[in-house]
């Protein structure tokens, strides 16, 4: 029997039994058909007791309102639950066998229920079945589960053999696959050599990339698992197979370039200067690019995992270089040829346009090569150098025959400015091999520059010749004073007649011939409508001045500034001796103030234009200084007999111990030199004018002096009078005083406009004639002093000496006219 069907008849007959209990109810819900009258209603306490019963039915078994078809979800009866079961019914028996038997009255009273008697016997008997099925349902439960614990046992020792089955089936599994993975590494080494021994098709090489992803891949493991058997071997094996595909790898890339060197006719003279030279030169040659580019790839991308990687791809790039090179070698050759004869004249126009066409071409060639490849390489370098030398062969043997400054100047400019700064900067990677070629070429101009400005600071300078025009001062300061003054009149005619600008400059050109007046006028004129000195026009300095503050203006720009400084201190102690020289010239052709005015003039010209450099004018030269071995020679002269003396006076080891040579540093600023000839001159001018002015007033002041000495130095003595001495008597002095004052009366205005004439500066000017001024009113103080102790009241009348406000008056009313 089945647990099932003994459970569900096991609750068939509890829920009869339930529903016959109702037959006992008096309750007024049970009026059945059947039954007109309870015939033995239960107590309180039976009624507990059934509906215990009751609820330990639905517990277990649910309502019996739910469908037998969910029997197999109710909760199985135990033992424990049977047994409980049993307990409430005997209780419940028990409590009707001791209810007392009634009375006779009582049966007789029965006697009208007559069939109350057959049902509670039926209804034993159906508890008595009820309970016998419910003995045999608890054996048939107990048989079950010694059962189903069986089949559980053995069911767990199935799955737990199965388990171990499936354990062992998958270590086993991945022990194999493991050795088969391991050994996949040394049979690929057998595979790929059979696969690589039949050369593939030019299509098929791009297959090639999953076998080197990996062959690298056996060698690594090769490398990581050296102690296995034969692991050494198996990685020479594998390492001639690598070899082997990149040979493939790199004749197909040869290939390519060998075919895009082709397409181009060789039998053609083309030139890169023509129009169609960048479609025949690379639209063409970069077809095949993305093949090789692909390829290229992939070894760059390998180069860190072995050296075949790298030199692969080397030989790629020496071979896209030497096609580059014989592609295009020879028209580099001819356009530079070209280049050079059609400029033959013009050496700037030949460095600008040479310089221009190799930057665009190694402009052109660096994008080339990233077309093919990603990765620098040393041979585009080594073949772009090439290109740029044949420029720089060319234009090296015509830099060292320059010898203009100016060209030279603007060859660095093109080279430094143009080239360098405003297109090499921009591009450094690009253009890296162009610049070390234009520098090297801006070093030699700049070399040639720095020798050709040496022999012209040395020829044109220092070595000048002036013409009688150049050293002919105050002429040619006089002669553009009366142009100015000319051009200033016809400026007030014109405005006054307001006649137009083209007819009064050719009025201007009508009088001066060959001169730039617009210049002239331009550089005369100040904001306050004023005219300058012709001194201050350029065209009026001196020219070695001239030449210094261009070659100084052109040098800045050009050199470096440790080499400028080297050179404007030379250029600037040339131009100072030529000065000097000039002024001993015009010395010797007019008056030693002229020479002093132009000189003091031009040193001022000099320091004022070479304040913008805002460098150092100073140089630092080592001097040997040969002053202890003359003096150790000398001693070793005078101690010949001591030669060979085995004292510490031997004269040989004394001669060798002093006279050692000395190295002494000396310091050279032009600046300071040209400050220093400046002073000297300036202190000459004043003494020269003050000579003049009162030399004679100095003169006596000096002679007597001496009598006042004498008569100091001779005390008990007769002293001599100064009055009565012929030079000093009060006529001579009268004459003497009259005629210097006349003097200064007539040169003082000569003097200022001839300061005027050269320095053309009012500060300057008074800076300058504020000594001489002094100097002058000191000599008349210390006279003033002198004949008023020395002479009477008469003979002061006599001499007529002017005071102090009288000099300044006659300084001051010269300086006005």
């Amino acid at each position: 029997m089945q647990p099932n069907s003994s459970t569900d008849s096991l609750q068939s007959s509890l829920s009869s039994l339930i529903d016959r209990t109702t037959l006992w109810d008096n309750s007024p819900k049970n009026d059945d058909n059947k039954h007109d009258k309870c015939v033995a209603p239960l107590n309180d306490s039976a009624w507990q007791s059934v509906s215990l019963l009751n609820d330990l039915i639905e517990s277990k078994y649910g309502s019996n309102t739910n469908n037998t078809s969910n029997t197999s979800e109710l909760i199985p009866w135990t033992n424990a639950d049977l047994k409980q079961l049993d307990n409430w019914i005997e209780q419940t028996l028990g409590k009707y066998d001791s209810t007392p038997i009634s009375s006779a009255g009582d049966l007789q009273q029965g006697k009208a229920y007559p069939n109350t008697f057959e049902h509670i016997c039926l209804w034993e008997q159906q508890c008595q079945n009820l309970y016998n099925d419910v003995n045999e349902a608890v054996k048939y439960l107990d048989t079950l589960h010694d059962t189903y614990t069986k089949v559980s046992y053995k069911t767990n020792s199935l799955y737990r053999a199965c388990e171990q089955l499936l354990a062992d089936q998958t270590k086993l599994l991945n022990i194999t696959e493991c050795i088969e993975n391991r050994l996949s590494y040394f049979d690929d080494v057998d595979r790929f050599s059979k696969n690589l021994s039949i050369s593939p098709l030019v299509s098929d090489v791009k297959q090639l990339i999953p076998t080197l992803t990996r062959i690298d891949e056996c060698l690594a493991y090769f490398d990581t698992h050296d102690s296995f058997k034969q692991s050494l071997i198996y990685k020479n094996q594998m390492k001639q197979v690598l070899f082997k595909a990149l040979n493939i790898i790199k004749a197909h890339i040869i290939h390519i370039l060998q075919n895009s060197s082709n397409t181009i006719d060789p039998n053609k003279n083309h030139t890169l200067l023509s129009d169609d030279a960048y479609t025949l030169f690379y639209g063409r040659f970069r077809i095949n690019a993305p093949k090789v580019k692909v390829l290229a790839e992939e070894l760059e991308q390998r180069c860190s995992r072995n050296p075949e990687y790298e030199k692969t791809l080397f030989d790629c790039h020496e071979c896209y270089a030497h096609e580059r090179r014989m592609l295009l070698a020879a028209s580099v050759q001819s356009a530079i040829q070209d280049l050079a004869i059609k400029h033959e004249r013009d050496m700037c126009t030949l460095v600008r346009g040479g310089c221009a066409f190799l930057l665009h071409l190694c402009q052109d060639e660096y994008q080339l090569f990233y077309q093919f490849f990603s990765k620098h390489s040393v041979y585009l370098d080594t073949m772009l150098a090439e290109f740029c030398n044949v420029l720089y062969d060319n234009l090296r043997s015509r830099i060292i025959h320059v010898i203009h400054l100016e060209t030279l100047a603007e060859l660095v400019t093109i080279l430094k400015v143009e080239m360098i700064e405003e297109h090499v900067k921009n591009s450094a990677k690009e253009l890296s091999t162009f610049e070390t070629v234009c520098t090297q070429m801006l070093e030699d101009v700049q070399e040639r520059l720095v020798y050709r400005t040496q022999v012209y600071i040395r020829n044109e300078i220092l070595g000048y010749k002036p013409s009688p025009g150049d050293i002919a001062y105050p002429e040619k300061l006089e002669m553009m004073q009366k142009i100015a003054q000319s051009l200033k009149e016809q400026r007030a005619s014109r405005l006054n007649s307001q006649s137009s600008a083209d007819s009064s400059s050719d009025i201007v050109f009508e009088t001066i011939p060959g001169t730039d007046l617009s210049v002239i006028s331009s550089s005369m004129s100040t904001k306050d409508g004023q005219t300058s000195s012709p001194a201050d026009l350029h065209g009026m300095w001196y020219p070695t001045v001239r030449r210094t503050l261009v070659c100084l203006s052109k040098l800045f720009r050009c050199l470096d500034r440790n080499i400028f400084q080297g050179l404007s201190q030379e250029t600037l102690t040339m131009c100072v001796q030529s000065l000097i020289a000039a002024s001993e010239l015009i010395t010797k052709r007019q008056t030693p103030m002229d020479g002093r005015l132009f000189l003091i003039k031009h040193l001022l010209i000099l320091r004022e234009q070479i304040a913008p450099f805002n460098v150092d004018f100073a140089v630092k030269e080592m001097v040997i200084d040969f002053t202890k071995l003359k003096e150790a020679a000398m001693k070793f002269l005078s101690k010949k007999s001591k030669l060979l003396s085995m004292n510490r006076d031997n004269a040989f080891l004394d001669f060798l111990l002093q006279g050692t040579l000395q190295v002494k540093e000396s310091f050279i600023d032009s600046k300071r030199e040209v400050d220093k000839h400046l002073k000297q001159t300036c202190e000459l001018y004043i003494a020269d004018l003050s000579s003049l002015l009162c030399g004679t007033i100095r003169q006596y002041l000096q002679r007597a002096q001496v009598i006042l000495k004498l008569n100091h130095d001779q005390n008990n003595i007769q002293k001599v009078s100064l009055r009565e001495q012929p030079f000093a008597k009060p006529e001579v002095m009268h004459d003497l005083i009259i005629e210097n004052y006349n003097l200064m009366k007539k040169q003082l205005p000569d003097i200022f406009k001839t300061m005027s004439l050269y320095l053309a500066n009012k500060d300057t000017e008074q800076i300058l004639f504020k000594p001489i001024k002094n100097n002058m009113q000191q000599a008349y103080q210390e006279l003033i002093i002198l004949i008023r102790d020395q002479y009477s009241e008469e003979d002061l009348q006599i001499i007529g000496c002017p005071s102090q406000e009288q000099i300044s008056l006659l300084i001051s009313t010269s300086l006005s006219k």
